[in-house]
């Protein structure tokens, strides 16, 4: 009986221990560099600031207002500027964004989408594009828009602009590699940025997009009741409440959601007939900005490839086997005022233990999970 409880015991954690392992971490993604990427840069308008530690954003009060404003962040310096693109400037028009994909759960949020004929706006991230060229490319040709979320999903204003140019130019490749075009949008990791970030991303040909609604889907392992918090705050904001995060204060909305998490796609359905019986427009986040070129065609061939055949969510894709865990996404740090310092200051102390947190939680539920099978052994 004991030996029989312990070769179970060792079964389990075993299982469950090749599944964290499986988890891929921000840490574990080397950037490709290639000097070739730092020519035709104009640095002359990008302000010469310093680059900012990760962590180094203090707030110095409890309002963070004013001149304080630009300290209430992960790192100093994080500060709106007018042609940030935060919502939809016309009302009743949402635009849905997800971010940190392609993942093993892209192709079902793909279905969905096809079957509620809504477009959305896919920040992706270089890495990914890689693992799932076939993903990115039924998303590209079904007409949603792809935006650049870096290479690693690293703080861009802890890294030097020649850093920073490797993480936007590899996925630039990654991408044209996969469908031929560049993105003309960018989602800085975090929706962290200062003056000199948004200065070289623009030097670059981009426009930062962030967003004005915030369901935190991050939390999928520390929130009870996922579905109702995701919910809640789609229809918060569908509703008129301030979200605290539209600094713009536009009519209408971009919303933050991630494709690494089933949770959070599984909520789609339902908030889509939400904001539709509210008259709500789906648009991608360029068309609720008026903007008919979202991206610049690079390859010809490529973005006019034949549709890549549609990949069963539950299988392998590329190649890759499915993982049970993925790249935990990370809070942003976008708003401002009372409400808004109190929410970012709760969100960076997320950011910082993010991975921690998610591997721990991981390593929790191997060991609840182990204790369950001893004790059902221990009575069989």
């Amino acid at each position: 009986m004991l030996a029989k409880t312990f070769l179970s015991s060792a079964f389990v954690l075993a299982l469950m221990s090749s599944m964290v392992q499986a988890q891929i971490d921000y840490d574990d993604v080397k950037t490709p560099q290639n000097s070739e990427w730092l020519k035709g840069i104009d640095m002359s308008s990008v302000p010469k600031l310093p680059i900012r530690p990760v962590g180094s954003g203090v707030c110095p009060d409890s309002t963070c207002d004013g001149d304080d404003n630009d300290e209430c962040f992960e790192s100093c310096g994080n500060a709106a500027a007018p042609e940030d693109i935060y919502g939809c400037p016309r009302d009743h028009h949402w635009a849905l964004t997800f971010d940190d994909g392609p993942s093993n759960y892209t192709n079902e949020l793909l279905d969905i989408l096809d079957k509620e004929d809504v477009k959305a706006t896919f920040c992706v991230m270089g890495a990914h594009v890689e693992q799932f060229p076939d993903v990115l490319k039924r998303a590209y040709e079904s007409g949603h828009q792809i935006a650049s979320h870096t290479f690693s999903h690293p703080h861009l204003m802890s890294l030097s602009n020649e850093e920073i140019i490797y993480e936007v130019r590899a996925t630039e490749e990654a991408i044209e590699k996969a469908i031929g075009i560049k993105p003309h949008y960018i989602r800085p990791p975090f929706g962290e940025a200062d003056a000199r970030v948004k200065g070289l991303l623009k030097s670059m040909g981009y426009k930062v997009l962030l967003w004005n609604v915030d369901p935190t889907d991050y939390d999928v392992y520390m929130l009870r009741n996922v579905s109702s918090a995701i919910q809640g705050t789609f229809r918060m904001a569908a509703q008129g409440n301030d979200t605290g995060l539209n600094l713009h204060e536009d009519p209408g909305f971009i919303s933050l959601q991630h494709d690494l998490y089933k949770q959070s796609v599984d909520q789609v359905p339902t908030v889509i007939e939400q904001l539709k019986a509210k008259g709500y427009k789906f648009v991608t986040a360029a068309d609720c900005n008026n903007d008919d070129k979202p991206h610049t065609i690079i390859n010809a061939d490529a973005a006019a490839a034949p549709a890549a055949v549609k990949i069963n969510a539950a299988s392998s894709v590329a190649g890759v086997p499915k993982l049970s865990m993925q790249l935990p996404a990370s809070p942003s740090s976008s708003a401002s005022g009372a409400q808004a310092s109190s929410m970012i200051k709760e969100k960076n102390a997320k950011a910082k233990s993010d991975s921690s947190m998610t591997k721990s939680t991981a390593s929790g539920y191997i060991l609840s999970f182990a204790t369950l099978v001893v004790y059902v052994t221990m009575f069989m």
